[in-house]
């Protein structure tokens, strides 16, 4: 083996150490950076995962408040007319006309004509129920009342009332209602036969019928009875008993 060495020629190994220094040094040089390079994919991908679990955590969080806003949008159902007035409707209203007195319920007629205006602030407190023609939801309103008095002689009153009022369902735009209910008056008019007390109470009903030029406005129009007297505290106490035909609008929301 020694002798096979010594045979190789003097310039191969000169060669072989003029090169095999620069290739080490070349060797520790490069290892590291190599091993760096191999390192950075994985890297990378440490990184690019990071960004993926944050997009999707983004993500997730963006449709679950899509989600919550679509639950709180299916929880508060759409005003429609037609369906009908739900629980938590509100309505607020003015409507005026003419009043002329007559005999029904009295002995004899008053001769009391008046001009009514009423404000309305109702509150819908039943869900629609019922089977048709009878399908409906119940309102209550509170009706602040102001009265002028044409005849016998001019004067005016004021007062306020208590209604119960019943808007039936048809599916349309058009919503019939009847109501109901009792106030109290206060006015300067004296009629010495049949009643001659300023403080008197009313008793109203009649039916009327909303039509909706869009989901919130609607157009009122009503017939109705109205009754005054003083409940007995007064003689005399006939009453002043008239019928009303009215005109007026509406919103609902």
């Amino acid at each position: 083996m020694v002798n096979k060495l010594r045979r190789i020629p003097v310039c191969i190994w000169l060669a072989m150490f003029a090169i095999l220094p620069p290739a080490i040094s070349w060797a520790e040089t490069s290892l590291p950076l190599l091993t760096a390079d191999k390192g950075a994919p994985s890297q990378q991908t440490v990184t690019l995962g990071r960004e993926t679990e944050l997009i999707a955590a983004r993500t997730l969080a963006f449709a679950g408040t899509e989600d919550s806003r679509q639950i709180e949008t299916e929880k508060k159902p759409t005003f429609s007319p037609e369906e009908g007035f739900q629980s938590g409707t509100w309505h607020l209203g003015v409507k005026s006309g003419y009043g002329d007195s007559h005999k029904i319920f009295a002995g004899r007629e008053s001769g009391v004509n008046f001009a009514p205006l009423f404000f309305q602030i109702g509150y819908t407190v039943t869900d629609v129920h019922g089977p048709f023609p009878v399908r409906g939801s119940l309102e209550v309103i509170f009706e602040p009342t102001f009265m002028f008095i044409s005849e016998p002689t001019k004067t005016f009153g004021e007062g306020a009332s208590i209604l119960l009022r019943y808007n039936f369902v048809t599916g349309t735009r058009w919503v019939p209602f009847f109501e109901a209910g009792i106030g109290i008056l206060h006015w300067n008019l004296h009629i010495p036969r049949d009643l001659n007390s300023q403080v008197n109470f009313t008793i109203m009903s009649g039916p009327g019928v909303n039509y909706f030029v869009n989901d919130n406005l609607a157009i009122t129009g009503q017939v109705g009875l109205h009754h005054i007297s003083n409940g007995g505290r007064k003689s005399p106490n006939v009453g002043v008993n008239s019928s009303m035909y009215l005109l007026g609008v509406s919103y609902y929301f």
